[in-house]
């Protein structure tokens, strides 16, 4: 083997090493285009929403804007499929939704848009990923921007203590995130990281009450 024929054998060995695929690949893929298997169930539709976030494996939230006080109960049938035709399966059984993509976070959400609260802009919100979630989304929706729209809309914010439930860690300079000019849902996102699911609820009966919580940390 001459030289020349040697060499290009190891460039093509190398090429053939870094096109193979890697543990990480499948993180790679779309939220929209993940795989997953789903059994019959019954419950809410944030419930069901929830499953098939954790079934494939996806990160993000979920926003329900809702008439009467409480969730109704329904039956779900057995999926199998992609996300994609998990949320056109739900559509097309009556579920009016509406789903936008991010990067790796997945948004879907029951209402034309996302509802005002989460459209609103921070002009700068900061928070560390040593403490819990709790206490950075509560600090998003006390920051004066949301707190006004909150207050515009006439929302009144339902949900536990937060901030209390675990003992805050130390934290130092990099652990601290700091977002500028950035929508409410795209700092929820951001404080989800690569693993989290928050819940956003919206109910209008005898008033108007939201709540963020964060059923997957």
């Amino acid at each position: 083997m001459t030289k020349i024929t040697a060499s290009l054998a190891l460039t093509g060995a190398v090429i053939g090493f870094l096109g193979l695929p890697t543990a990480g690949t499948e993180a790679a893929v779309p939220p929209l285009k993940r795989h997953l298997s789903i059994p019959a169930r019954g419950g809410s539709l944030s419930d069901y929403l929830l499953a098939i976030f954790t079934s494939a494996g996806i990160r993000g939230g979920i926003a329900l804007v809702y008439d009467q006080c409480a969730e109704s109960s329904e039956q779900f049938p057995e999926f199998t499929g992609s996300v994609q035709e998990a949320l056109d399966k739900l559509t097309s059984t009556g579920h009016h939704l509406v789903w936008s993509q991010a990067g790796e976070s997945l948004v879907v959400y029951n209402t034309p848009s996302a509802p005002p609260l989460l459209k609103v802009v921070v002009r700068k919100f900061q928070f560390s990923r040593k403490e819990p979630l709790t206490k950075a989304s509560s600090d998003l929706f006390d920051a004066p921007e949301t707190r006004a729209e909150g207050k515009a809309l006439h929302l009144v914010e339902y949900g536990p203590e937060v901030g209390f439930a675990q003992l805050r860690q130390p934290t130092s300079q990099q652990d601290m995130v700091t977002l500028t000019n950035t929508t409410v849902l795209d700092a929820l996102n951001n404080i989800a990281g690569n693993h989290a699911i928050w819940l956003y609820k919206e109910s209008r009966c005898e008033k108007n009450i939201m709540s963020v919580n964060w059923p997957v940390q």
